[in-house]
């Protein structure tokens, strides 16, 4: 029984690091932190109680590529896995491109959008999504992940994880530049 046992936990970590984390590459994403300019295509996404403009970034946090809020005159950037709220000072901000229009667009209960923009993707493989929530006096970036059918987000306390099925997600799509088709 402790042998199975044993090969059993060995074979789950196979399984872990067989399918390690992906960046999503359908987005232009640059480094940044305080020392960074920041560039002036970086999309905002929210704006927080305090007045600050939140910028979209994305953050490998323990073999999961999650969606994080930065705030670029304090060069820190706040997110949340399924189930830690973490903040650090080094990030990569999603840039618009000017061949694509960016928007957001309600949505709930872990509905995948027409056009959703992924960061990357867990360590199981399962994509991530950039959501936002009204809250909090602000309007909050947070992760989507579509199995907890819920965009999860840290609470602006920094030591819990809030969660809501009715949301915003970022999605981008090419634009019309006048040329029509039927």
């Amino acid at each position: 029984m402790y042998k199975s046992a044993c090969l059993l936990v060995i074979a789950l970590f196979g399984v872990v690091y067989a399918v390690p984390s992906q960046y999503d590459a359908e987005q232009t994403w640059v480094a940044g932190n305080l020392s960074y300019p920041l560039p002036s295509n970086a999309l905002i996404g929210g704006l927080d109680p305090y007045g600050y403009k939140l910028y979209v970034g994305r953050v490998n946090f323990s073999g999961t590529i999650v969606p994080v809020r930065v705030v670029a005159e304090t060069g820190i950037a706040s997110g949340s896995t399924e189930i830690v709220p973490f903040t650090t000072r080094t990030y990569q901000l999603l840039t618009t491109n000017d061949n694509m229009d960016y928007e957001w667009i309600r949505s709930y209960d872990g509905i995948l959008e027409e056009n959703a923009v992924s960061v990357g993707t867990t360590a199981w493989n399962e994509r991530v999504f950039i959501c936002r929530v009204k809250t909090d006096g602000g309007v909050i970036i947070g992760s989507l992940f579509l199995t907890k059918k819920a965009c999860l987000l840290q609470a602006l306390s920094y030591f819990y994880i809030q969660s809501f099925d009715k949301y915003e997600v970022l999605v981008a799509h090419p634009k019309n530049n006048g040329t029509y088709y039927y």
